[in-house]
């Protein structure tokens, strides 16, 4: 992941006042992927001068290293190598992984921070994530000047679904010239854009634990979905019906998400799970069968 948890020095801050407050913001601290929720704040108090690193402190026993440039440790959880496997603290505002160190960023009212201690041997790239939806959308991100937009690849229904449920959320969709934007389609329709070419590199370059592979003898049902595990080995070989919701981000631009799937149908069934609820503390998320799971698998 790009921005590894750097934790700048000004913990204290340099000997200003807090300034005004500006609302509330989130604060979610979990491990494994989102799998273990370790703190969940969602109301806390926010001013002119609060950054992610400062939020963390307020309910945490934070250790820092290097000067105290990077978090080592987070009540007691530290970074490090175990079993030949890297193991470290990334964090993320309103579902993106933030350009610069936690210290800088600064944060306003209605901004989620989540804090997640992972495996990145296989994934030291994770640009965005899904689990804090209706956010990126419907909060923007770093003060960016990014409009929102659904790009329809296949069936209309989908397409139609993903836009209601965004208008339902808060979301504002215009079209600028960057734009945050949710590409709906199977996967077929998707497999030649740049996330889909990502997507089956792995995750290495794509930071989503699964990929799609093809069965020509399948007709209209030519690809399924391959879950992966934290390893990046096959965890689960899913039916073409199974959906997928997945973000990514390359450098600085605006995300880039992904509602697609084998068929139609599991694309609708992709674009029904676009709920907070529904993808709350996921980073990629699957739907098969009616339920609802996460990428990485266990």
């Amino acid at each position: 992941m790009a921005a590894v948890l750097l934790a700048g020095l000004a913990l204290a801050g340099c000997g200003l006042g807090p300034g005004e407050d500006t609302g509330d913001a989130g604060l979610l601290v979990t491990r494994d992927y989102g799998t273990e929720a370790l703190v969940d704040e969602p109301e806390m108090t926010v001013n002119e001068s609060s950054t992610a690193m400062r939020l963390l402190d307020e309910k945490t026993d934070l250790e820092t290293t290097y000067g105290g440039e990077y978090v080592q440790a987070v009540d007691g959880l530290a970074g490090g190598t175990e079993g030949g496997r890297r193991f470290d603290w990334f964090f993320a505002v309103n579902g993106i992984v933030a350009e610069r160190g936690s210290a800088q960023f600064p944060l306003t009212g209605g901004d989620l921070v989540w804090w997640d201690y992972r495996d990145w041997t296989d994934a030291m790239e994770v640009g965005a994530v899904v689990g804090s939806y209706p956010a990126p959308f419907s909060t923007g991100y770093d003060n960016r000047d990014w409009g929102v937009q659904v790009d329809c690849q296949g069936d209309e229904t989908a397409c139609g679904m993903v836009t209601k449920q965004l208008e339902g959320d808060g979301v504002e969709l215009n079209d600028r010239d960057d734009d945050m934007i949710l590409r709906v389609g199977t996967f077929d329709d998707l497999s030649g854009t740049d996330e889909g070419k990502r997507l089956q590199r792995g995750p290495s370059s794509s930071g989503v634990f699964a990929r799609f592979e093809s069965e020509p003898a399948a007709g209209d049902a030519a690809w399924h979905l391959v879950g992966l595990k934290v390893d990046g080995d096959v965890g689960q070989d899913f039916d073409p019906d199974t959906g997928l919701i997945a973000a990514m981000r390359r450098a600085d631009d605006p995300p880039v998400w992904l509602v697609t799937g084998g068929t139609d149908e599991a694309v609708q069934a992709a674009a029904a799970a676009l709920t907070p609820d529904d993808l709350e503390r996921r980073y990629a998320a699957f739907v098969t069968g009616g339920q609802i799971g996460s990428l990485p698998l266990p």
